[in-house]
C-alpha cells in the first residue's frame, strides 16, 4: 500500500455499539482526499466508474469520500444502511484489500414485500466489489482473527450522481469525518470523474469547481483553541469551522481547472 505524503488520518472506533473492534480510518482533509483520488486513478478506477454508470444508466459520477475499515474480532455485525432517498444516485463501494481466512466477510440483509428479512453472507474476491445503494442493509460478518494476528481490511468508497434534489441526503450520510457534510464542497465535485457523454475521467481529472471554505460558527479562531485542538476531536468546531480548521484547500493551492497530475506531480 502506497503511503501518501499529505495524508492525515482520522480514526474512529465502534467497539461498543457494534460489539467488535472495528476501526474506521478516514481521510482527514482535502489534500489527503486528492492524494487518494490520484491513487485510484493510477489503479484503473476509471473502468469501475464507467461500468457502474453505464449499467445503472446514470448521468455522471464523482468519488467524494474514501476510508478503510479494519477488524480482527466481531461477535456481531451492526446492520445499517449508508443512503436512503438519494433517488438511487448515491452508493458505497466495498473492495476487500486483506482477509485472513476463507470465511465470508460481509452480511447483506433483504426485506421482502411481507416484511420478512432474509440474510446472506458474501465472500469477497479480488475481482469484484460490493455496491450498496439506497436502503442497502449490510454489516461486517462475525469473525475472530486475533489468534492468528490477521486483520480484515476493506476499502469503503462513496460515489454519487449528484443532483440538487438529492444533495442534502448525500451530504448528511455522515458528518463526523471529511468532508463533514459540506454541501458546497460536495456540489463543487459534481460530474468530476465520469460522464455518460465522455470527456472526464480520473486519469485526466481537472479537479473540482472553485470553492472557498467559510466558517459556519462565529468566533471560530478563539473557539478551536490555541493549538486548534478542537479541530482534531469529535467537536462541533471540527465539523463546522471549515476555514479555521484548514481541512479544505484554498483555490490558489488547489488550482481548479488544471490537470491533477500537473498540480500534484503524479
Amino acid at each position: 500500500m502506497r503511503v501518501l505524503p499529505h495524508s492525515l488520518i482520522s480514526v474512529s472506533t465502534c467497539l461498543v455499539r457494534r460489539q467488535s473492534d472495528m476501526h474506521w480510518f478516514d481521510i482527514a482533509d482535502e489534500a489527503a482526499h486528492e492524494d487518494s483520488i490520484r491513487a485510484l486513478a493510477k489503479g484503473g478506477y476509471d473502468e469501475v466508474l464507467a461500468a457502474i454508470g453505464e449499467y445503472l444508466g446514470l448521468d455522471h459520477l464523482v468519488t467524494f469520500s474514501i476510508g478503510l475499515l479494519a477488524v480482527t474480532k466481531a461477535d456481531k455485525g451492526y446492520v445499517h444502511i449508508d443512503f436512503e432517498n438519494s433517488g438511487r444516485r448515491a452508493f458505497n463501494l466495498l473492495i476487500n484489500l486483506e482477509t485472513p481466512s476463507d470465511e465470508p466477510e460481509l452480511t447483506v440483509v433483504e426485506e421482502d414485500m411481507m416484511g420478512n428479512f432474509r440474510r446472506a453472507q458474501v465472500k469477497y474476491d479480488p475481482t469484484f466489489g460490493v455496491l450498496n445503494g439506497d436502503d442497502g442493509m449490510h454489516a461486517t460478518n462475525e469473525c475472530d482473527h486475533q489468534a492468528s494476528g490477521g486483520v480484515r481490511i476493506t476499502a469503503s468508497i462513496f460515489i454519487a450522481d449528484l443532483k440538487e434534489a438529492s444533495l442534502e441526503q448525500v451530504a448528511e450520510h455522515d458528518q463526523y469525518y471529511f468532508p463533514f457534510g459540506n454541501m458546497d464542497w460536495i456540489w463543487a465535485q459534481r460530474g468530476r470523474h465520469w460522464n455518460k457523454n465522455g470527456g472526464v475521467s480520473l486519469k485526466d481529472d481537472k479537479g473540482r469547481e472553485p470553492f472557498e471554505p467559510k466558517d459556519e460558527l462565529k468566533n471560530c479562531e478563539s473557539r478551536v483553541g490555541e493549538n486548534k485542538e478542537k479541530c482534531w476531536v469529535n467537536s462541533n468546531e471540527r465539523k463546522r469551522c471549515y476555514k479555521t480548521c484548514g481541512f479544505f484547500m484554498s483555490d490558489d493551492e488547489f488550482r481548479p481547472g488544471e490537470e491533477r497530475e500537473k498540480v500534484f506531480g503524479w
